[in-house]
């Protein structure tokens, strides 16, 4: 009876007295804002390991000599490793690279101010060609881009360490540009055939990456382009992330 009574109390309360129900709906609308603000303003693993699959593939396709490998060490993270060499037919150095091959539909909208942290290390710190790329469902193919599919790309450079501990580098969503040449990987340079690439800016909107583009990203590539000489790299993770800290920090 008492059960009874009490439910009978609050029902006839909220009828009575609908402000207090507004209220209660209002807070927990505050709430779910809240928590969803306080995990943008977090960080949003969208590559692990041992993760999807990757493939490497080098330049040779292009005519070139570069060769590299990928491997998964211990289920823990994927080691890039190999020499760029120059491709006769261009004057120029080639890539390689190891793409995602595993099917994925990852949504990073919600970190479009923010940008990509990749967890990396590397005993070639002097090696200035790595870069990387996303590819998103509708991404403008670039200028010359024999691809289906086009993606984003932006160059990064990873310190030494005697220690071999991981290093934290941050990527802005707007240093990449969808707009990147097949000869130096780069937004910066003309092609051989007159054409200027463009990087993303407030006058060449159309080939940064948008809140569309970032809720279907669908695959991620690893080069090591546009620089000869040989390379390493492992990779821990790739994670989005509102933070605007731009310097390399050591993981612990």
């Amino acid at each position: 009876q008492f059960g009874s009574f009490h439910s009978s109390v609050w029902i006839i309360s909220i009828a009575q007295e609908p402000t207090a129900m507004q209220s209660l709906l209002a807070f927990f609308l505050a709430f779910a804002a809240v928590a969803r603000g306080q995990i943008a303003q977090g960080k949003k693993t969208l590559i692990s390991f041992p993760g999807p699959k990757w493939l490497e593939n080098n330049d040779p396709i292009m005519g070139g000599q570069s060769n590299g490998n990928w491997s998964v060490i211990n289920n823990e993270f994927g080691r890039f490793q190999g020499t760029v060499k120059n491709v006769s037919f261009l004057h120029a150095p080639g890539f390689c690279r190891a793409v995602t091959t595993s099917p994925m539909m990852l949504d990073a909208s919600d970190y479009l101010d923010g940008g990509l942290l990749i967890a990396v290390r590397t005993t070639t710190p002097d090696y200035k060609g790595f870069r990387l790329s996303f590819g998103t469902v509708g991404a403008p193919r670039h200028h010359g881009g024999h691809e289906k599919e086009g993606s984003f790309k932006s160059g990064f450079t990873v310190g030494g360490s005697t220690t071999a501990q991981w290093q934290s580098i941050f990527l802005k969503f707007s240093d990449f540009s969808a707009d990147w040449s097949d000869y130096t990987g780069e937004c910066t340079t003309k092609d051989p055939d007159g054409y200027q690439h463009k990087c993303c800016t407030k006058a060449s909107s159309e080939v940064c990456p948008n809140e569309k583009y970032l809720k279907g990203i669908i695959s991620f590539n690893i080069w090591a382009e546009g620089v000869e000489g040989d390379f390493e790299l492992d990779i821990k993770e790739i994670a989005t992330t509102t933070t605007t800290e731009s310097s390399s920090m050591m993981l612990v």
